[in-house]
């Protein structure tokens, strides 16, 4: 059942900024099917009362688009391939451009985890923008070397003295209507958001909490996961579902690869998303 919350947002916009060619059993844990799927690399973009907010930012171009970054760094893991969009430019940019938007407009940014295909935008703000993480998250992304670096986390994405951290602990309100949720398991300070809207709708946005629906659906662990078993990556799903059925929200997973077309179709008609550029 929807109800009355005061929020400072006003709409939600959801955006595809990349892809990835991985086998369904990073995201389904124990699943066999050999199944390679395409996932959308999202992000969130909030029109709020005191600004536009960015949820994520995407894969840091550069480390793809060069031959040897791209083997030192996606190379430690042949099985997932970053797939950018087939345009020039920044994904990012073109994405929030669709929108009207500059890379400008964009006054403060929340960090659902550290992962290169999250990340990976932050070179592309300067150092007025400030940025929201858990302190767990940015601890071990920092101090647990060479781990992270060898597990999809790339140090040179947020390894910056000039990003204006600021540090969650646990779950909090992050501005009315934006609720960071911590959701450990994917990594060690993983966070989602939820989203009110006036007149009582919303969003769980799970990131990677649970990639697909039928993480959820199903109650079935994520296939990547950190310093933990993969059976404790089920009580941060239970956690979300529970929060979307109490609040009537749209939980939404992290990497669904039919649920984010479907969203950017309903929440920004009329706006071409991007499109698959070529493998690698």
């Amino acid at each position: 059942m929807s109800r009355s919350v005061s929020t400072s947002v006003r709409r939600v916009i959801p955006l595809v900024v990349g892809w990835e060619r991985l086998p369904r059993s990073y995201s389904i844990h124990g699943d066999r099917s050999g199944e390679i799927l395409t996932e959308p690399v999202p992000a969130v973009l909030l029109d709020t009362d005191d600004g536009w907010t960015l949820i994520d930012t995407g894969i840091n171009t550069a480390l793809v688009r060069d031959r040897a970054l791209y083997e030192r760094l996606h190379g430690r893991n042949h099985a997932i391939v970053p797939i950018l969009p087939d345009a020039e430019g920044e994904p990012l940019e073109n994405a929030l451009a669709g929108h009207g938007l500059v890379l400008g407009d964009i006054a403060r940014i929340y960090l659902s985890h550290l992962h290169n295909d999250h990340a990976g935008g932050l070179r592309l703000f300067g150092p007025g923008v400030p940025v929201w993480v858990q302190r767990a998250e940015l601890e071990y992304g920092l101090s647990d070397h060479p781990f992270p670096e060898r597990h999809g986390m790339f140090r040179i994405d947020f390894d910056d003295p000039d990003i204006d951290w600021r540090l969650q602990d646990g779950d909090g309100e992050l501005t009315p209507g934006v609720t960071a949720v911590l959701t450990p398991g994917h990594t060690p300070g993983h966070q989602s958001f939820v989203v009110d809207l006036p007149g009582g709708e919303g969003y769980v946005f799970a990131f990677d909490a649970g990639d697909l629906t039928e993480n959820f659906d199903q109650e079935i662990a994520v296939g990547g996961f950190v310093h933990c078993e993969a059976e404790d990556t089920l009580a941060p799903i239970r956690m979300l579902k529970t929060i979307a059925a109490e609040r009537g929200y749209r939980l939404i997973p992290g990497h669904d690869p039919k649920v984010w077309p479907a969203l950017l179709e309903e929440l920004a008609p009329g706006v071409a998303p991007l499109t698959p550029g070529p493998l690698r």
